[in-house]
């Protein structure tokens, strides 16, 4: 009977020990940015990667308009993170990612997503 009564006492502190360890809820912080994306594209942007994102040849910089958004956060995010980390674009950001630490220290930091969805606005409405 000890027996039944352990093993039951055990189960049960076993389930409530479990309930604790499944996936944490994880609340994304919201991030106040000095600027807005459109301020952001408008004022720090714009003059390299063209009014819609068409990119400029002389000044060798990419257009940003002919990418999915899905496509255009991964390059933002290899770009604000140093690097093509795990799942990266597989491009070469070097340029980029230097100037975009300059600009983030000057304010220009934006919501990746946002950035994304705006640069397919733009390149849907040229």
């Amino acid at each position: 009977m000890k027996k039944i009564i352990i093993s039951t006492l055990l189960s049960i502190f076993a389930v409530f020990a479990l309930v604790g360890c499944g996936e944490k809820e994880t609340k994304q912080e919201k991030v106040a940015y000095k600027y807005t994306t459109v301020q952001v594209y408008e004022q720090a942007c714009i003059k390299c990667h063209g009014k819609h994102g068409e990119g400029n040849p002389e000044k060798k910089t990419p257009a940003l308009n002919d990418r999915t958004p899905a496509e255009m956060a991964q390059d933002l995010y290899d770009v604000k993170n140093g690097g093509t980390g795990f799942g990266g674009s597989g491009t070469d950001h070097e340029i980029m990612e230097h100037n975009m630490k300059k600009l983030i220290d000057k304010g220009y930091d934006y919501d990746i997503d946002s950035m994304a969805e705006f640069l397919s606005y733009l390149a849907k409405n040229q």
